[in-house]
Formats: C-alpha cells, structure tokens, sequence
C-alpha cells in the first residue's frame, strides 16, 4: 500500500501502478486521495513502477517485513521533462492549465531573458500583478506564501525570493488554493483557502547558494553595508543577513541596522522544523508636508501641515515551527515571541483656512512598548475506515505600555477678519495599558459515511467545536498641566480603566462529498458569543451576549479540461472591541473626540464568492473570472457629529452605532489571446464593483453608493532579443469604501486618520487614464529599457462649486548600459516627468543617474563603481492621495543627488555543480 504526490502535495489520481512479484504482474490505479493497495502478492520483495500522464516514472524494489506488508509510504513524482532528439518543435506549450484548486503556467511558453529573475517572468502571467515591492496579487487576491517543489521555502515570505531568484531555473509557476497542512493530510478541504505561489524548479535545480554582499559611502554623509547569503539544498535551507546604513536624509540623519537568521531542515524522516529570528534598530529624522482639502457638510476646508520630528524603534522576533508527518498522524506546532519599542518626538504645525480658520500646533512625545507571545500545537490522527479526529490547541500574552506627553496649542480667529481671538494651550500626560492573553481549542471529528473505489468517490459528516477566550485589561490615565500650580493633576473623566472577557464559540456539522470531479461541503454553523466588560471608574458592568448562526456552502467542479467552477458561501459574526463600546471621551485629538457606545450589538457579514477558469489547450486562449459580495448586519460605523464653538469654530465628535444597508459585490474577469505560437499576446482584464456604504452626520443616516471600474488591455511581443509591452487603462473609483477606517494610538483608543474626512455624505469620485509602452533589448555587450506613460486623473464632486481637481502627469525613461572588453560596465538612466494639478508647489523634474562598474573574478561576481543619481538636483517626491471627501497631497523631504563609491559581490549559484547564473538588479 501507499499513496502519490505531486510536488505540491496533491494526491495524483488515477496513476498507474505496477507491482511486479516473482512471476506475477499486476496493474492497478491509485484513487482520489493518491493511495493504492493490493494484497495477496507472493515472493520476497515486489518491484513497484508509478507512472502517470506528465510525471517522471518512479521505480524502486520493496521487501516484505515480518507481517507480509509493505507500506511504501508517500512517493512523489517530479514534472517530465523529456528531451527529443532530431525533433524540431514548432510550437510552444500550451501556456495555462487549469485544475481544480491550481493554476499552472509553462515557463517554456514565455520569454525571459538572461539576468531576469521570478517576478520578470510572473510579470508575464494572465491575472497576476507584481508591484515594485514585489507583493503579488491573483484575480484581486493577495498571494501570501511561497514553496517550492512543494516544500516550504526558508522564511516562505512570497516578495523575500521574487527578486532573488532567476527566471531560467523556473519549469512552472503554480498558483494553489490552498487550504493548509492539515487538509492536505486529511484530504477534507473546508474552510477559507489562501493564494499560494508553487514554484517548480527544472531537474537539479532544487538547490543553490544566492545572495550578495556590498559596502557603500556616498556624498549625503552615507556608509553602509548589506549582506545577505542563502544556502539552499533540498528541504534543507539556511540563511543569514545583515545591514547597516548611515546617511543624511534630508531632515538629518537616519541610521538604520538589522541581523536576521533562519534554518529549516528534516526532523526525522518525514517531519521538519524551521526556525526564524529577526532584530532591528533605527533612529530617524523626518520632515514632510501636506495639503488637504476636505468637503464636509458644512462646507469646503483646507489644512497645511508641516510635520517634522525624529523616530527611533527596536525590534525582535522569534518564530519556530515543527511538523511530523506520518502516514496516519499529523502533529503541528508553532511558536511566535516578539518585542518592540518606538520612542517619537514630533512638532506638527496644521494651517486651517477655509469655511473655517483656525491653527493648530501639536508638540509630543511618546514611548511604547510592546510584548508579545503566541503558540499553538495540532495533532491529528485518521483510521484505515476514514475516520479523522484533529485538535488544536493554543495560548497568546499581547501587551502594549505606552506614555504620551502632548501639548497642543490652538488659535481661534474671526471668521470674517482672520483677527487673532484666543490663543488656547492644553498640555497632557496619558500613560497607558493594555494587556490581553487568553487561548483557542477546536476539535473536528469526521466520519466515513462511503467510499466507492470504482467511482473514485468518497462522502463524510464532519462534527467541528471551537471556542476562543480572551481576557483583557486596559488602563488609559489622563493627566492635564495646571499651569499656576505648574503640576499634572489626574482627570478621571478623560480616563478610563476596564477589564473584559470574550468568549467566541462555533459549533458546526458539515456533510463533505468528493469525487474525481467533483466537492461539495454543506452544513450549519452556530457562533455564540459572550463580552462582559467592567469599567472601574464608572463602577459599571455592561454585557454584550450574542448568538448566530448560519448555512455553510462550498461547490468545486472540473467540468472538462481546463475548466472549473466554485463557488463558496460563509457567514461569521464578531463583537465590538472593548474601545468601541467604552464610555469615555478620549481627547487625544482635541478636534475629534471619541466615545465608545456601550449598547452595540456584535455585527455578522455574510460572504459569497464564485470563480471560473477555463484554458482550453487547442486555442491556448485562457479565461478568469471571480465574483465576489458580503453584506453586513448591525455593522459598526461611526456617527460624526458637528459642534460649533463660541469662537465661530468647529469640532467634531464620533461616536459608535449600529446599522444595516451597508453591503459591496465584486467582479474580476482577464482573458489572454496567444498570437503567433504563444510568442505574443493580448490581454484584457476588467474589474466592476459596487458598494452601499451606511454613513451617520449628525446623528442622521445617509446612505452613499459607489460605482468602481477598471478596465485594462495589454499586449505583449516578444522577439528574439527585444521585449515589447503596452497599455491601456481605465479607472473610476467612488472612494467610499473607508467607513470605519481607525488608527490605534496611545493605550488603544481609536483615532481619526484625517479629522472631518468622514464628516460627508458625498464622496469625491477618481477616474484615471493612463497609457504605457515598454521596451526591453538585450544583446551581448549592449542593452537598455525604455519606457514612457501618460496618465490624467480628476476627481470631481458633485456637492462643491468649481469641484472638480484634475492631475496629468506625463513620464518617459530610459535606461541603457553597455559592456566594454567585457569587464567595464556603464549605464546612463534618465527620465522626466512633468506634472500640472498639484496643491503644493512642484518642479517638473529631470533625473539623471549613471553608474560605472568594473566587473572581477571569474563570472563577474566582483562590481567596483560609483553610480550617481538626480545629477541635477531636481527630486522631489510629491504623490496625490484621495480618502473619501479629502484630497491629499503630500511630499517627503529627502536628498536626491548622491554620488556613491561601493563595492558589490553577488553569489547565485544553481544546481548540483553550483552553474552561476546571473539575476540583474532591477
């Protein structure tokens, strides 16, 4: 008996198994969940070949033991590579294929070029998106892990190996639906799935040594190191890094430095562990502006700030994790410590001017920190007849200590003849709290209703209990400067103490069904909840108990190759946080004061989701789509109330309701054309969205609908050694989605992002257009890249006169080095951009940049330079932000000229003679 794998984990069905015993030969196939099993053999030993369709076969010669068994445990098979001799081969390969819970794409039917790493060739990929932070998206989604082959990879953080890989190494990228460990064990996939990047190395490319060491000095007062060495052999994997930085940013100095190691190897045969520890430390100056223009309903106001301050914070963490795997238990546990401390001290000057006038100068001060501690440990267990019984169990210490020292000066002025009236100075110490700790336990127990091995079908009735308890205390103690006696006194009705419990239960039962084809999961789940709250200073205790409840639904079906459909229903319901239903002012922000409601209600959101995929391998023409909506009972939103003052100013007060109406759908589609055998491409991706946001003014509910669109073809073409790309885009974006946007700040109070953003019921609405062409040629000892982009934006609304705001901006770039006797590198950067529409004064700048580099050693791994950048001085980073009825823009200072003397030694070393092969920076 035993069972196949693929690289990923997934059990390979119908592969053919040949057992061969003395003089018998048998044939059988391995069943929905990889496994096969044949008795009565003779002999001492049996020969077993596994082949399957697009696998490498597996041979190998097994004894008997004492009982007369053989168990041949989990065999994998690698992806097939076959090499055809005097074979010319026309065509490309077929570029997608889709499988239930996989998206697969060919390496081989697209083109890179040497130097190019993963995200080079993910780039290229139908549906995905790779920003320059190397986070990846599918079809809207975020992709959060990484593996390869099927095995996690070092930190398994996707955008830690994006940049550092290269793309010739890469046989196929696949995108996975995955539902954990535990469900790969037990083969029962319910719950939530989360995007998983699978890459799928060619033969003997599973190991490498890659990483890179530098030392630099610049003319901004810079010197720094970075270094950073992985050594990679199979499942086992060890990496080092560390960095130093020191330089003038522009406000003053930044100093910044980091050390992280991790290991991960086998425990035993079938288990592994891993281990991860990360420290940080840095001390920074800064200084930026913003000009903000809110539209409330009492009229239109503008705020300029400058916010100059320095930082400095300290960091560890700590996560470690083991897993044993055998081939009926499945043991997990993990372990998570964490310390950080932040110190700041900030000057922020805010300039107010229309419907009102009015200035604002905050100085403060403050500390935190924060400890924290999280385990958990799993076990599971399943019986020949199906029967699967899995626990967890875990524990968590979260703590925040913070003190605050707060001055803030406010300037009242006649609103008529901008004449100074009062000059109002508050000074306060708010020392704060927070401890929370308490532990999870769920247990599922699943039982084999039927199994029919012809049909390769199998259903089951799952019984899951899980429950959540968690215990907090929080003490926030305010105390105001009197001036004539020159001491704090402690306010009681501006702090607060308070204790809590939450205990969050579900108790569901499920019937599961899968087949070849075919999974269905449907079932109820009951979610009671209990909060009990005590606030000590208003001896005062408030409960909040709760019950839902609510159908669970999941359908998966491959209707014929390349095609599949699910769809997913689920319902989850949540209480209020502990500050949400305090009683207590909090007046961290003068101008947005803040009141819990201790008579909310938990809120339950409801979710459906469906997704399509369809490759058909004739046409190699590929198809996605995704649709998605939730809607929100009692959900929690803010009611922003407006008061006057008798200065001829305003304030605002949020407090915390309850409300229905609030819900939002969803839909992404993408559709790529192959031209000319797979060598170029058409793709056209789409995006509708529309949404109902509850929104309270003034204790009054309004109801605010938004209508978003995105709509994007691209095209690609790929020629022997140039790269051609374009694009066409267009978006409208009713930038109401922020309703219960809160920061958290001092001992977890909340904190209005932008003071008056959400005082609106009408929104401004963003649309852009933008067009981008791209060219990439690489030649032996020449290359360069250029690019060019145009976008226009305005955002208009609808409620103010003269309310539309427009922005163009025009780009063009080009990059270009050349190779000379095959040692000195020169490349030469440049681009402009000229912008129109901003709020705060810009130039349209030119940058300028080159480096000069002498390449050593045998393969160029050794760089000496010096590179420059923004020769003329002309840098300035404005951006232009929209959040609901306010349009910000905002600018950082920092230095942009620099000259750069350094030293960099790259290692990537590949395969099992450690082949270099080359990642270029980009």
């Amino acid at each position: 008996m035993g069972k196949v794998h693929d690289s990923t984990g997934t059990a390979i069905i119908n592969a053919s198994v040949t057992l061969i015993a003395d003089k018998d030969t048998i044939k059988i196939r391995t069943g929905e969940d990889g496994a096969f099993n044949y008795a009565k053999l003779k002999g001492v030993g049996v020969v077993v070949i596994i082949t399957a369709p697009d696998y490498e076969a597996d041979t190998a010669l097994y004894s008997f033991d004492k009982n007369r068994q053989i168990d041949v445990g989990t065999v994998m098979l690698r992806p097939a590579y076959n090499v055809l001799k005097e074979v010319i081969v026309k065509s490309k390969p077929n570029p997608v294929k889709i499988m239930q819970d996989t998206v697969e794409f060919n390496a081989a039917a697209f083109r890179v070029i040497e130097g190019d790493n993963v995200a080079d060739l993910i780039k290229q990929f139908q549906g995905v998106e790779v920003d320059d932070s190397y986070n990846m998206h599918f079809m809207g989604e975020d992709v959060v892990k990484i593996r390869v082959n099927g095995k996690d990879f070092f930190t398994s953080n996707v955008k830690d190996f994006l940049a550092k890989l290269p793309a010739e190494i890469v046989s196929k990228i696949q995108i996975i639906d995955d539902y954990g460990d535990l469900a790969n064990f037990t083969g029962i996939k319910s719950g939530t799935s989360r995007k998983m990047l699978n890459v799928v190395t060619k033969p003997g490319m599973d190991r490498g040594d890659f990483g890179s060491f530098s030392v630099t000095a610049g003319t901004n007062k810079q010197i720094g190191t970075a270094n950073e060495l992985n050594i990679w052999k199979g499942e086992k994997q060890t990496g080092l890094g560390g960095m130093y930085m020191r330089q003038d940013n522009g406000a003053g100095q930044s100093e910044n430095g980091g050390f992280s190691v991790n290991h991960r190897g086998k425990l035993r045969e079938k288990g592994n562990f891993s281990f991860n520890y990360n420290t940080n430390q840095g001390n920074n100056d800064y200084l930026n502006e913003q000009a903000v223009e809110t539209v409330s309903s009492i009229g239109t106001y503008y705020n300029n700030s400058v916010n100059q301050g320095k930082s400095s914070n300290s960091g560890h963490s700590l996560y470690s994790e083991f897993t044993a795997r055998g081939d009926k238990t499945f043991l997990n546990g993990t372990v998570r410590l964490g310390y950080n401390q932040t110190q700041t001290h900030s000057n922020v000057l805010n300039r107010q001017s229309g419907v009102v006038k009015q200035d604002f100068n905050n100085l403060s001060n403050s500390s935190n920190r924060s400890p924290d501690i999280h385990a958990g440990f799993s076990l599971s267990g399943k019986t020949r007849k199906g029967k699967v019984l899995t626990a967890h169990l875990g524990f968590f210490r979260t703590a925040q200590y913070s003190s605050q020292l707060i001055r803030t000066q406010t300037l009242y002025y006649d609103q008529q003849n901008d004449q100074l009236l009062k000059d109002s100075v508050l000074s306060r110490n708010i020392e704060g709290r927070d401890v929370s700790k308490g532990f999870d336990f769920s247990t599922n127990y699943t039982l084999m209703l039927h199994k029919d091995s012809v049909k390769k079908s199998s259903s089951n009735m799952m019984f899951q209990y899980s429950m959540a308890l968690t215990s907090a205390e929080n003490t926030s103690a305010t105390y105001v400067l009197d001036a004539p006696a020159v001491k704090y006194g402690f306010v009681d009705s501006l702090s607060a103490a308070f204790t809590s419990v939450f205990v969050k239960q579900a108790i569901g039962i499920n019937y599961y069904y899968n087949a070849a084809k075919t999974r269905v999961l449907i079932g109820v789940t009951a979610r009671p909840v209990i909060l009990s709250n005590r606030y000590v200073y208003l001896n005062q205790r408030i409960h909040n108990n709760n019950f839902n409840y609510a159908p669970n639904f999941s359908y998966s079906r491959v209707i014929n190759q390349g095609k599949t459909l699910s769809v997913s229903y689920n319902g989850d319901n949540n209480s209020p946080s502990p500050a949400q239903l305090q009683p207590v002012r909090n007046t961290q922000n003068l101008q947005n004061i803040v009141i819990g409601n201790p008579d909310l209600k938990s809120y339950f959101q409801h979710n459906v989701r469906a997704d399509y995929r369809y490759a058909p391998v004739k046409t190699g023409i590929s198809y996605f789509a995704s649709a998605n909506a939730s809607a929100t009972q009692n959900e929690i939103v803010q009611n922003v109330i407006i008061i006057p003052d008798t200065l001829g100013s305003y304030k605002q007060e949020t407090r915390m309701e309850n409300a229905n109406g609030s819900w939002n759908a969803n839909g992404n589609y993408s559709v790529t054309i192959p031209i000319q055998q797979n060598k170029h491409w058409i793709t056209y991706d789409g995006n509708i969205g529309l949404s109902n946001r509850v929104v309270f003014v003034n204790n009054t509910r309004y109801f605010n609908k938004g209508v978003d669109i995105s709509q994007t073809i691209s095209g690609h073409v790929n020629l022997k050694k140039l790269n051609l790309s374009g694009k066409l885009n267009y978006t409208r974006s009713s930038n109401n989605n922020i309703n219960g946007v809160l920061s958290r700040a001092g001992a977890g109070m909340p904190v209005m992002l932008n003071p008056g953003q959400f005082a609106s019921t009408s929104f401004y609405t963003s649309q852009r257009v933008t067009a981008e062409a791209r060219g990439r040629m690489r030649l032996e000892n020449f290359g360069f890249d250029a690019d060019a982009s145009y976008t226009y934006s305005a955002n208009t609304n609808a409620d103010v006169a003269n309310g539309n705001r427009y922005l163009t901006t025009i780009a063009l770039g080009l990059k270009s080095d050349v190779t000379l006797k095959k040692r000195f590198n020169m490349s030469v950067a440049a681009s402009k951009r000229i912008n129109t529409g901003y709020a705060l004064a810009n130039t349209n700048p030119f940058l300028l940049g080159f480096t000069v580099a002498y390449q050593m050693l045998k393969n160029r791994n050794l760089r000496l330079g010096i590179t420059g950048s923004d020769l003329l001085a002309q840098g300035n980073l404005v951006a232009r932000q929209v959040y609901g009825n306010s349009i910000i823009d905002s600018r950082n200072n920092v230095v942009t000229r620099v000259f750069t003397l350094g030293a960099w030694y790259n290692v990537s070393n590949f395969g099992k003679g450690g082949r270099h092969i080359r990642v270029d920076p980009d």
